[in-house]
């Protein structure tokens, strides 16, 4: 954040609004499928799922296929497991394009990527943090030569 508060699109001083982001170091993947939807309904991926789950594989298992074919187009600097069931990986970001970083993001996207993660003051999982439930955000691959310096 560049600043505590700024202006949201409707005008309003907010603390968390593109007004007050600065530009994006990090572009944020995170791959979070489930099996069913908020009222119970089957989700597209289930069926997949189902058949991972008959596999003795877990919904990581697939987050981390994913990511490892995201690594192939982009250096892959740290995935950390939400404690719960997603997956976060940061891939850098500084001194790209939009137009790079909006390509390779929708590209995620056609894999399954939430698209929430696109937006500069979205709110993201941090490495080693807790959530609310007490579960620790696990930092499960770490690469550090590939992380923006600060300018």
């Amino acid at each position: 954040m560049t600043a505590l508060t700024g202006r949201s699109k409707e005008g309003k001083i907010s603390l968390r609004c593109l007004d007050n982001t600065g530009p994006r170091r990090f572009l944020v993947i995170e791959f979070d499928f489930k099996a069913t939807d908020a009222e119970g309904n089957p989700t597209p991926e289930a069926p997949l799922l189902a058949r991972l789950a008959d596999e003795g594989r877990t919904v990581q298992d697939l987050c981390a296929a994913l990511l490892l074919r995201l690594r192939q187009l982009a250096p892959l600097i740290l995935v950390l497991y939400s404690g719960g069931k997603s997956l976060h990986a940061w891939f850098p970001a500084a001194g790209h394009s939009l137009e790079k970083l909006s390509s390779f993001f929708r590209y995620a996207f056609t894999l399954g990527a939430d698209p929430a993660t696109w937006s500069r003051c979205q709110l993201i999982r941090i490495p080693e943090g807790l959530r609310q439930n007490g579960n620790r955000q696990r930092v499960w691959y770490f690469d550090p030569k590939h992380i923006p310096s600060i300018s």
